[in-house]
């Protein structure tokens, strides 16, 4: 993953792949995934999703990561949630109203970061990366996720 590609296109206002809206699948198959109501749930490349506040309400707490300050700050502002900031090298953590992000790159994650997650969402991270990338996102999801935790892609 070129981080400058992801970090040029929030500079220059180029997110198509974000959605205005919740994603309807997510609605609609959330409930299958059988994750535990309090479970902690994982949004790996989160942007500005709304579909995190959409997990919020279903009363998960909510942890994503992210690369794009803008977008971190962009999802905050927008949705009048005022984050607490703490430096965490090599992240810097926002987190406000039971949704926390980390923002930095998503490969220096730690088991640690994901320990409390029950359950990861993954709207389009895997397509997001270069074919050749794909693997080693899986590992490392594999590598860093609770055994327990339950996916949905």
């Amino acid at each position: 993953m070129e981080l400058e590609f992801w970090h040029q296109r929030w500079r220059e206002g180029q997110i198509g792949f974000h959605q205005e809206t919740i994603n309807a699948h997510l609605r609609t198959f959330w409930p299958g995934l059988g994750a535990p109501p309090d479970a902690a749930v994982f949004v790996p490349l989160c942007g500005k999703s709304l579909d995190m506040l959409w997990l919020r309400a279903q009363g998960h707490r909510v942890i994503g990561v992210e690369i794009s300050e803008i977008a971190v700050k962009s999802f905050f502002s927008a949705n009048r949630l005022q984050p607490s900031v703490a430096h965490e090298p090599p992240f810097t953590k926002y987190t406000a109203d039971g949704i926390t992000i980390y923002c930095g790159d998503f490969f220096a994650l730690a088991a640690a970061h994901l320990a409390p997650v029950g359950a990861m969402y993954d709207r389009a991270s895997l397509i997001a990366l270069p074919p050749a990338m794909r693997e080693r996102y899986a590992a490392a999801i594999a590598e860093k996720l609770p055994p327990a935790a339950r996916v949905a892609m």
